[in-house]
Formats: C-alpha cells, sequence, structure tokens
C-alpha cells in the first residue's frame, strides 16, 4: 500500500533527485525509496560490526587472562 507524505527539501536534495539516474529511478519517488532503504541497511550492517568488534576485544582480554606469557598467546601477540 502506498501512502502519500510531503517533504520540504533543501535546494541541493532536490538537485540531486533531478540528477538521479532515470533509467534505474524512474520516479523520485522510487530514488527516495532506494536512498533510505541503503540508509538503513548500512545502519544496521554498521551495528553488526561494531558488536563482533566488541565481542572480538572480549575473547582478546579472555585469551590474554586464559594464556600466560610462556604459551603462544604473549603480552607481544599480534594477529
Amino acid at each position: 500500500m502506498l501512502i502519500q507524505k510531503h517533504f520540504r527539501l533543501p535546494e541541493e536534495t532536490v538537485e540531486q533527485l533531478e540528477k538521479r539516474d532515470s533509467a534505474k529511478y524512474p520516479t523520485e519517488a522510487s530514488y527516495v525509496n532506494a536512498a533510505i532503504l541503503h540508509f538503513t541497511e548500512k545502519e544496521r550492517i554498521e551495528t553488526k560490526l561494531e558488536n563482533i568488534q566488541q565481542e572480538l576485544g572480549e575473547l582478546h582480554e579472555l585469551c590474554k587472562k586464559e594464556f600466560t606469557v610462556d604459551d603462544s598467546y604473549g603480552e607481544n601477540f599480534s594477529y
């Protein structure tokens, strides 16, 4: 179901709408829709990557605690 919404956009944004690839995005609405979906997906991926980075940091700290300096995972360990 399509819902009509009206927005006030800055001139720069309107210029980008007018410069869109009209073969790929035949209407302004299709262009805006694709941009929003892309932006939302990018945010989701960034959140997931931040979570993975945090988990890797926790794993790294756990390995430092579990393995002594004499083992393969010492103070100067690098990936």
